[in-house]
């Protein structure tokens, strides 16, 4: 037991001398994130909401549309990415109406008229 005394000793005095809390060097660079236009790389792409942004507010015309990604359930559970936004079959979100999603496309209507868009597989086979 007297043995132990000692060690112990050190091993407190060592730890009680120890700065407290995590210190920073000073000469540390620090990196910011400057996110501009582009998605949150820590926000989850899939969520139990739909809507992730608000990228589906600003579409006036068909050509506003960025047509990015199909999740395609033959079963009707079909979500699409629209203007970096997740959308279902039946979503209406101020003047777009999802009306149906296919494997490679998806007809809205934008004001009321119909459109359907193909999506453009960049780099792959179709």
């Amino acid at each position: 037991m007297r043995g132990r005394f000692p060690v112990l000793f050190i091993i407190f005095f060592i730890t009680a001398s120890l700065p407290a809390g995590n210190t920073q060097p000073s000469g540390e660079e620090v990196f910011v994130y400057k996110i501009g236009d582009r998605r949150d790389p820590f926000m989850p792409l899939v969520t139990g909401q739909k809507r992730l942004s608000l990228g589906i507010d600003g579409i006036e015309s068909v050509e506003d549309v960025k047509f990015e990604g199909v999740i395609f359930d033959p079963y009707g559970n079909s979500v699409a990415v629209l203007n970096s936004e997740i959308v279902g079959e039946g979503d209406k979100i101020n003047n777009v109406e999802i009306i149906k999603i296919m494997e490679k496309a998806i007809t809205l209507k934008i004001h009321g008229e119909t459109h359907t868009i193909d999506l453009e597989v960049e780099g792959g086979i179709n």
